[in-house]
This record gives C-alpha cells, sequence and structure tokens, in this order.
C-alpha cells in the first residue's frame, strides 16, 4: 500500500523539478553582478554584410549608493585591432527599473525586468562610420545564466529592419 505522504512528496518533487530555471533563479541586479571587472566574450554578426566580427570587452563598474548610480565603462577590443571605449551610467529608479545613458545613445532609455528576470532595454546609438554618422537601434537582453555569468543577445535595427545579432556572454 502506498501511503497518500510518498505521492505528495513525490508530486511535489515533479512540480519542483519541472519549475522553468528562469522562474528558479532570481532577477539579474545591474549594480550587483557589474560592479568590480568584469570580461565579455561576443560576436556582431550580419549575414545582411556578410559581417562576423568578434571581440572581447573589459569592463569595469562602479556603483554610487547615493546616487543609486552605475557608472559602467566599457572597453572593446574587437579581433582586427580596432578599440573602442563607452561609458553608460544606468540610474536605479525602482527596483528592477533603471534609466539609461551613453553619450553616442540619442535619448535616454528605459530598463526593465521581464517576468522571467531578464533585463530589456532598447535605444537607438549613433555609430560613427567613414561614411559619417549611422543610426542604429539595439533591442537588448540581459539574462543570468548563473551567479558569475550573464549573457546579453541584441538585434541590430536599421529602418526598422534587423540587419545583425550582437552574442555576448559577460564572466565575473
Amino acid at each position: 500500500m502506498v501511503r497518500p505522504w510518498k505521492v505528495l512528496m513525490f508530486v511535489l518533487a515533479l512540480l519542483i523539478t519541472a519549475t522553468p530555471a528562469s522562474a528558479q533563479s532570481k532577477p539579474l541586479v545591474l549594480e550587483e553582478f557589474f560592479r568590480g571587472k568584469t570580461v565579455g566574450k561576443g560576436v556582431f554578426e550580419s549575414q545582411i554584410a556578410g559581417v562576423n566580427r568578434p571581440f572581447t570587452v573589459y569592463l569595469r563598474g562602479s556603483w554610487n549608493p547615493r546616487t543609486f548610480t552605475l557608472r559602467l565603462r566599457e572597453d572593446f577590443v574587437y579581433d582586427d585591432g580596432e578599440r573602442d571605449t563607452k561609458t553608460w551610467f544606468f540610474q536605479k529608479v525602482a527596483d528592477g527599473r533603471y534609466i539609461g545613458q551613453r553619450a553616442d545613445v540619442i535619448s535616454p532609455t528605459n530598463v526593465s525586468t521581464d517576468p522571467n528576470g531578464a533585463l530589456r532595454f532598447s535605444y537607438i546609438a549613433e555609430l560613427q562610420t567613414q561614411n559619417g554618422p549611422l543610426l542604429l537601434r539595439f533591442d537588448d537582453t540581459l539574462t543570468q545564466v548563473d551567479r558569475r555569468t550573464v549573457r546579453n543577445r541584441a538585434k541590430v535595427m536599421k529602418a526598422g529592419i534587423t540587419i545583425g545579432t550582437v552574442d555576448l556572454t559577460f564572466t565575473k
């Protein structure tokens, strides 16, 4: 004879293991993960332009608890030797919500946590090219994989058409 408490324990074990990993993890908190040094490895790909451009990004984040602002300096080193530096300022306005600003981003961007704990934001950046400035929209999704890893996937668009993607993994 099977005891009712054993059946209940079995069902509870099934429910716990069937819960998606994203529902079990806590939301990504920018100022916790990106405080200090972080390294990212990624690639920009564009099938339209035939581009596959790997890069490494070295980040240094500092949190100001008085202004609730994360300053995040990004030093990019592309495999072809090009280098670039960008600095984000993310001001925390509520749990899971930030306003992000960067010098080449046209206007402040809203950053918010989705129901799965990932951070999402969209912004238009002005990139300098040999032919002059180019406006591109980036739709970023940052997902915490584990306590030492965050994955950033972004769509890159021009005039509403996806022209490329960025796949980037940050590690502590």
